[in-house]
C-alpha cells in the first residue's frame, strides 16, 4: 500500500506553492459571471448556479480538453435527466411517495440502469454525475408543482453552462495554443557533405 501522503495529496504537495492566476482561473471566474448574469436576466430572483457548475466543470487548460468535458457533461445530464422524468411519471400516475419505503427502493435500483447506460455509451467518467442529476430531480423535486419543468432547466442550464465555456475557452486561448501560434524559426540549412570524387579533384 502507498505512504498516506501519496494517497491523501497530489504528487510533490511538499514542495512550496507559488502565487499564480493563470488564463485558465481567469477564465473560471469570468465563465461563472456571465453565467450568473444570464440567470439572473432569466429569473431576477436567483442566478442559477447549476450552469455556473457546468462552466467551472467545463473550463479546462484547452479547447480540445474543454469540448470533452462539456460533451460528457450533456450526456450525463441527459441521461440523469431522463431517467429522473421517468420516476416523475411513475409518481404521478401512482403516487409512490405515499409508501417512502418502497418509493426509494425503486430509486436504488433505477442507479444500475443509469450505470449501465453510461458504460454501454463507453462514458464511464459520467456514471456519478449522471446518477447525482437523477437523485436531484428523483428526491427534492419530485413533490414540486411542476417538475417536469424543473428537470427541462437543469438541462437549459447545462447548455447554457456548457456553451458559455466553449466560447470563453475559444476566445481566449491557453498557452499551448498560444505557443502553436508563434512562427517557429527558420530552420539554418545543414551543409552538405562533400562529393568524394569532387574532393578528389580538388586536391
Amino acid at each position: 500500500m502507498k505512504r498516506w501522503r501519496d494517497i491523501l495529496f497530489d504528487n510533490n504537495f511538499e514542495e512550496p506553492y507559488h502565487f499564480h492566476v493563470g488564463m485558465r482561473i481567469i477564465k473560471t471566474a469570468a465563465a461563472v459571471l456571465i453565467c450568473g448574469l444570464i440567470g439572473w436576466l432569466r429569473d431576477r430572483d436567483g442566478v442559477n448556479f447549476f450552469s455556473m457548475i457546468a462552466a467551472i466543470i467545463c473550463i479546462q487548460k484547452s479547447p480540445e480538453a474543454t469540448i470533452k468535458n462539456s460533451f460528457n457533461r450533456f450526456v450525463g445530464t441527459a441521461i440523469g435527466g431522463v431517467y429522473g422524468v421517468a420516476v416523475l411519471f411513475m409518481e404521478t400516475q401512482l403516487h409512490l411517495q405515499r409508501f417512502m419505503p418502497l418509493y426509494l427502493l425503486i430509486i436504488s435500483l433505477l442507479i444500475i440502469p443509469i450505470i449501465v447506460t453510461t458504460l454501454a455509451m463507453h462514458k464511464p467518467t459520467v456514471s456519478s454525475f449522471s446518477c447525482i442529476v437523477f437523485l436531484s430531480i428523483a428526491i427534492y423535486h419530485v413533490s414540486d408543482a411542476n417538475p417536469y419543468t424543473y428537470a427541462l432547466n437543469r438541462l437549459l442550464d447545462t447548455i447554457i453552462g456548457v456553451i458559455v465555456a466553449l466560447i470563453i475557452n475559444l476566445a481566449f486561448p491557453g498557452p499551448k495554443m498560444a505557443e502553436a501560434a508563434r512562427p517557429e524559426p527558420a530552420a539554418v540549412p545543414a551543409e552538405k557533405p562533400e562529393e568524394p570524387e569532387k574532393a578528389e579533384k580538388e586536391r
